[in-house]
This record gives structure tokens, C-alpha cells and sequence, in this order.
């Protein structure tokens, strides 16, 4: 998914409301009815940049609404949802265990995020009883409520599933695939990790969720398009037919799905969708002559980067889809033909590391997003 664009911090609500709370908090001591509120205050805000993508500041100041009241269940259960969103895991089973302390004396609104920390880590009943506990405190987030309903579903078809690990990954899958495609299917991935963390130049911070599903079940629920074998929703999610082995076009949904959660993790999950799907599709060994590019466009003019990046975020139907994909693999192979693989890993970690995306393609490429795709297009010769 396309990161949110972010607004300049000088028309920013969330910074204009922190620059006063600042103001506020200055010599408030921790402990004391003052820095509760502060505190409280400062989990909202926090709250705010987590929802817009941004969990790095959200981690920012949730630790320091955290320095203000260590007993905030609330704060705590964001920071531990912030973590998460980070794939920093560690952190994240840290506050997890302090969240849970403190839940009985948390807002409902606090096991509204417990239930997508569970959700996230695949612990699917856990996620169940905190939403159900949300929902019986008074929460009526709609949304939430959905979700709730469609745990349920997904628990349901859950049941039953197999589970082990390996040193990289955890796996989960019906009874219906053979624990030999499991174990085939492990050892593609463990290649497909050794490449990609070469390229990004890191590790996933810990194991990363693989869910195996004989048939559509799971997919249908979410409704995801009949013609999409495999999902990243922070989780590997992949349809698969059990009795046809380790095919050559399983092996690439692999590799694509893998390569999103190492996009997220190398970018801080900064990274627009643009580059997400055209790295992902550049992992999966696809590539594109230039004429086929071209021809994909015949009577239609190419989206903007603004464009593809809202495209690639809806659900559309297979042609449209195509055209999108297209021109995300052309703009990545653009720029590792002109520019090389390695400025491109870069270009993503600069994200991570905070650059905005016109930061970052001045400096690894020296354009701007403008340059890029005027000069992709004259590149295609569109």
C-alpha cells in the first residue's frame, strides 16, 4: 500500500496541537495529575501520526507521553502497535507485556488496539476477546466492530491449521497442503530472504507470519480479486493449490509477497505504493522490454506518480490493475537500468531513515519526482 502523503508540518494540525502542548508540559513533573493529562494528550497526537503512517514520530511521542505516566494502558498499547507497524518486535513484545498489566485499568479504547497488536502477531482468538471485551466496555468503533466480525470468520477457517518455524520464518497452513510442499515451500523462501536481504542491506526484525490456505476461503472473505494468489497485510498470505507442488509461478508470489515486508521494513514503511509493487514484481524475476511498456499504454496516457500511487491503494479490476503494474516495474527497472540496483536499495532505506520522497530521489538520483517521470516517459517514448 502507498504511504499517506504527509503534510508540511507548518500546516500540520498535529504539529500545530503538539507545539502547544509543549508549551503546556514545561516543568511538569512525571507522576502528577498535570503530566496525566499531558500524557493523555500526547497519546491522542501520537494516536494521530500513527494512523497517517508515520510510526516513527508516533514512537516519539508515545515514549514521551510513556515518560509522563507509566500506568497509561492506552499509551502503552499504542506503543506497542507502533512498534509492530515497525516490525521492531522486541520492542514491541516489551510494551505488550506492560500493556497487558495495565489493560484492566485502560480506557475501552485500549483493547481496541491490543486486539490489532494480536491480530498482528497471528494470535486470532486473543484478538477476539479483546474486541469483544472492547465492545462490552462501550466501544463502538464501526470499523473495529467489522473486524471483529471477520476474526471470527477467519478463526473459524483457521481451525485446524498446522504451524512450525524455521530460523526466518513462521509458518501456518491447512491440513490439506502436505508438510513436504511446507518444507519446499520454506526452503524457497529461505533462499528468496538471503537474496532480498543482501539487496536492502537488512534483516526482517523477527520471524516473518507465512499463512498457507488450500483454495479461496480466507481470500473471498477479504475480498480479494480471483485473479490475486497472494497478499501482504504485514502477514504472507497465500492461496495455493496442495496437490500442485512448488510450480515456478508459486515460487514468484513468494518472492513478491516476501519483498513487500522487506520494503516495509528497509523504508520505515515510508515507501509509495509505486515502489512497493515495482519492487516487489522486479523480485519476483518479472521484467518488461521497454516496447512492451509501451504498448501497454497504446491509447492511454500513463498515471502520474501521485496517480499510480492512489490506483495501486483501491481494489480495481484486472486491466486497470495491469496498467498500474506495469508502470510500477517500468519505473523500477528505469532506475536500476540508469542508475543501478544498489542506488535503488538506497533510495529506499533513505526513506526509512526519514527523507521525504523528494529528499530521496534528489539524492540518490538527483531528480525530483517531476524529473522522474518525464524522464521515465521519454525513456518508454510515451
Amino acid at each position: 500500500m502507498p504511504a499517506a502523503p504527509q503534510q508540511p508540518e507548518s500546516v500540520d494540525p498535529l504539529h500545530s496541537q503538539l507545539q502547544v502542548l509543549r508549551r503546556r508540559s514545561q516543568d511538569v513533573r512525571p507522576g502528577t495529575a498535570e503530566a496525566r493529562s499531558i500524557a493523555a494528550e500526547l497519546g491522542r497526537i501520537g494516536r494521530g501520526y500513527l494512523e497517517k503512517g508515520d510510526s516513527g514520530r508516533a514512537i516519539e511521542l508515545l515514549e514521551e507521553a510513556y515518560g509522563f505516566d507509566e500506568e497509561n494502558g492506552l499509551v502503552l498499547a499504542l506503543l506497542t502497535l507502533a512498534y509492530v507497524r515497525r516490525t521492531d518486535f522486541p520492542f514491541a513484545r516489551f510494551y505488550l507485556d506492560l500493556a497487558e498489566q495495565r489493560a484492566p485499568r485502560a480506557p475501552a479504547e485500549a483493547y481496541e488496539v491490543l486486539g490489532e497488536v494480536y491480530y498482528s502477531l497471528n494470535r486470532l482468538e486473543d484478538a477476539v476477546l479483546a474486541w469483544e471485551h472492547f465492545r462490552r466496555l462501550g466501544g463502538e468503533g464501526p470499523a473495529t466492530l467489522r473486524r471483529l466480525t471477520k476474526v471470527r470468520q477467519e478463526l473459524a477457517l483457521a481451525s485446524g491449521q498446522r504451524h512450525f518455524e524455521t530460523e526466518k520464518f513462521s509458518f501456518f497452513w491447512d491440513p490439506a497442503i502436505p508438510a513436504a510442499m511446507v518444507e519446499r515451500i520454506a526452503d524457497r523462501l529461505d533462499a528468496a530472504y538471503l537474496s532480498q536481504s543482501s539487496f536492502f542491506g537488512t534483516e526482517l526484525r523477527d520471524k516473518q507470519i507465512v499463512i498457507l490456505y488450500s483454495g479461496r476461503s480466507y481470500f473471498s472473505l477479504v475480498s480479494v480479486p480471483d485473479w490475486v494468489s497472494g497478499v501482504f497485510d504485514g502477514k504472507i498470505r497465500v492461496s495455493l493449490d496442495p496437490d500442485g507442488g512448488l510450480t515456478d509461478e508459486l515460487s514468484a508470489v513468494l518472492s513478491h509477497e516476501l519483498a513487500h515486508a522487506f520494503v516495509r521494513r528497509v523504508s520505515a514503511d515510508r515507501a509509495p505504493g509505486w515502489l512497493h509493487e515495482g519492487l516487489a514484481q522486479w523480485w519476483e524475476g518479472r521484467r518488461l522490454m521497454r516496447s512492451e511498456i509501451h504498448d501497454a499504454f497504446r491509447g492511454r496516457s500513463p498515471h502520474t506518480l501521485a496517480e499510480l500511487n492512489g490506483n495501486l491503494a483501491r481494489r480495481t479490476d484486472r486491466a486497470a490493475a495491469r496498467t498500474n503494474y506495469v508502470e510500477a516495474l517500468g519505473l523500477v527497472e528505469y532506475l536500476v537500468e540508469r542508475h543501478g540496483s544498489a542506488a535503488v536499495a538506497c533510495f529506499s532505506r533513505d526513506l526509512g531513515e526519514g527523507r521525504s520522497l523528494a529528499e530521496a530521489l534528489r539524492l540518490e538520483f538527483g531528480l525530483t519526482p517531476d524529473d522522474l517521470f518525464r524522464r521515465w516517459k521519454e525513456w518508454v517514448k510515451l
